[in-house]
């Protein structure tokens, strides 16, 4: 007898309670409403191997009591699942695999073991340079330092203006009174390479390209009416965004210079690749390509303008990103503010550790920020251990020694009077000698980091390392010797990345020691100081050279009234000799002018007061003693 018959005898004898009987009468309902018409064929079709097969399973099920019978069925029901038994021919066809599988190892020998893949290590470097996306928003750092309720408010404020719902963004918080940030003409492409990492460029549409040349003829006419003109027909248009920013900032106009930096970086990020990850350090931008410094140019600025706002724990992380873009060539020299980064938001340990990894590859330790900075930070980290005590004046020592024309200087800046044994010393005071480019180095350190070495328990540490390396000067220890011949053979010249820091950074007192060369070279606010090697797609519009193109404050002056005059141009045409003898007469005014004033520039001499000076100084710019 069939299975099919068993089962319809043995459903026949069971007397099912009215419950089951409700559900077996919907069962069969559902069944019909979606069964399929071809299922009779199909059960007509079972083969002897299966029905023998169903037969054996049947007698097996029927020796079991009637009582258990009833609870399976429930079980069943309840979860929907059949027991479902191999045939015969599922065996056979499991035996066959298994044959093949015996007699190709025959055949073949048997398979090789893999090793077990070990996880690559990541290199320190990528460790410590690591991004953390939660403190590239300065608004996290601002709840901390002023309080959640003065940041809630200043940003409820801003969303009320507004109801644009714009893209969210990793470096700034758009803001709803921007544009959207969709048919800039910008993209970005992956580009093939032996270098390590992936390396990207952005591409510019021919949309793009043809503002960008009005933007450029704009740039060389002076005029800042043409640069809005272009904005306001294309809003998001990169190195007008720069250029108006920096406008901006000379007018004194500091929250619309920040808020254009910001909508750059907007612009920029949203065209970025999908596979560019700002967090990963595995992306890069090459700076010689000249469609990519608009983004290095305003995450250095907005950097800076992080920093102003005491949020030095997002411009650390901002520094980052700028050192994992092209960290071997480092094009804008963020090394040399990293430090003071990292002095400010406390996070001494890390600037320990980067100085410990990088050191070797880029010689970090001839730096003179470097130099003082890592002790400085050895130092904060032994007031918590004293075990660091020695290590932190070792190092003071040594920066003492290597990069003596740092210590007056530090001083003079933080009001503090030294002691007279360390001004009066000829190593300290002697720095005349020291070659232009360590000047400028330690000029910028000094004008940037002065405010950590003000604090009080950093003063009598100072003082006391400092006694102790005139010992060793006077003691004439190889050391001095060997710092000496360093910094006359080592510093020669700066790289041109360290030049374009020096200028964007925009500290006067390290501008002024720059080379002439580059006083006179034209440093535009978009692409200043590009690289000798640069791959440009744009040509500037020549500019015709005019007399007074020189450094010098008065020639300036002259031409911030005059910037199209020219005494060199020819006249114009049809003049009459009256008229020629005029202009040659105007002409020879203005150059015995300018001869004049320079003679008289020249010949002022500035009487010294310093003693009426002292007197009227107010009691909080009076020099503090060591003592």
């Amino acid at each position: 007898m069939s299975s099919r018959a068993l089962r319809k005898l043995q459903s026949s004898t069971d007397l099912p309670s009215p419950v089951e009987d409700d559900e077996e009468t919907r069962a069969p309902a559902r069944s019909r409403a979606g069964g399929n018409a071809f299922s009779l064929l199909l059960n007509d079709s079972c083969s002897e191997s299966e029905v023998k097969e169903d037969d054996d399973v049947e007698s097996s099920r029927t020796d079991l009591e009637p009582v258990n019978n009833r609870k399976k069925k429930k079980r069943k029901k309840k979860t929907g699942k059949k027991i479902v038994a191999r045939s015969s021919e599922d065996n056979l066809e499991m035996d066959e695999v298994e044959a093949s599988v015996r007699w190709v190892e025959d055949t073949l020998g048997p398979a090789p073991v893999q090793p077990l893949q070990q996880e690559e290590k990541p290199h320190p470097l990528s460790e410590i340079l690591r991004i953390e996306s939660k403190h590239l928003n300065p608004e996290n750092e601002m709840i901390r330092i002023y309080g959640r309720s003065v940041v809630q408010a200043e940003t409820r404020q801003r969303k009320q203006r507004g109801r644009t719902i714009l893209r969210g963004s990793l470096l700034v918080t758009p803001k709803p009174s921007w544009p959207k940030a969709k048919g800039t003409g910008l993209s970005m492409r992956l580009m093939e390479g032996e270098q390590d990492g992936q390396w990207f460029t952005w591409d510019h549409s021919p949309q793009y390209q043809a503002v960008q040349m009005e933007f450029l003829k704009a740039v060389e006419s002076l005029n800042p009416d043409l640069i809005m003109k272009i904005l306001n027909s294309h809003p998001m248009h990169i190195d007008s965004m720069l250029q108006l920013a920096e406008i901006c900032k000379m007018g004194d106009d500091s929250a619309t210079a920040a808020e254009l930096l910001e909508r750059t970086l907007y612009a920029l990020e949203s065209s970025f690749h999908p596979c560019f990850n700002l967090t990963s350090g595995n992306s890069h931008l090459e700076y010689r390509r000249q469609e990519n410094r608009s983004f290095f140019i305003a995450l250095f600025r907005h950097t800076n303008y992080v920093a102003s706002r005491a949020c030095y724990r997002t411009a650390l992380e901002l520094s980052k990103i700028l050192l994992n873009l092209d960290p071997e060539e480092d094009p804008l020299a963020a090394i040399l503010m990293v430090d003071f980064f990292s002095l400010r938001s406390r996070e001494y340990q890390w600037l320990i550790d980067l100085h410990h990894i990088w050191d070797k590859h880029r010689n970090l330790s001839q730096l003179p920020n470097m130099s003082y900075s890592i002790a400085l930070a050895t130092f904060h980290l032994s007031l918590a251990d004293s075990s660091k005590t020695e290590e932190a004046d070792r190092l003071m020592k040594n920066a003492l020694i290597s990069f003596p024309e740092v210590l007056l200087p530090l001083l003079d800046k933080c009001s503090i009077e030294a002691d007279p044994s360390v001004s009066a010393h000829s190593y300290f005071l002697d720095t005349r000698s020291s070659p232009p480019a360590l000047s400028t180095l330690c000029t910028l350190y000094v004008e940037r980091t002065h405010h950590c070495w003000k604090e009080p328990e950093v003063l009598p540490w100072l003082e006391r390392n400092c006694r102790e390396v005139i010992k060793v000067i006077d003691d004439k220890d190889e050391s001095v010797s060997q710092s000496i011949e360093n910094r006359r053979n080592r510093y020669q010249g700066l790289p041109r990345s360290i030049h374009r820091h020096v200028l964007m950074s925009e500290i006067s007192a390290a501008v002024s020691q720059l080379p002439p060369n580059l006083a006179r070279a034209a440093a535009l606010s978009w692409d200043p100081l590009p690289p000798t090697n640069s791959i440009n797609t744009y040509v500037s519009p020549p500019r015709q050279p005019t007399v007074l193109d020189d450094p010098s404050a008065l020639g300036l002056f002259f031409r911030s009234l005059l910037p199209n005059f020219n005494p060199a141009d020819p006249l114009p045409d049809g003049a009459v000799g009256g008229q020629e003898e005029g202009a040659g007469d105007l002409r020879n005014s203005v150059h015995n002018l300018l001869g004049a004033m320079r003679d008289l520039l020249g010949n002022i001499q500035v009487a010294e007061a310093r003693a009426e000076a002292e007197d009227e100084a107010s009691d909080d710019d009076v020099p503090r003693d060591w003592d």
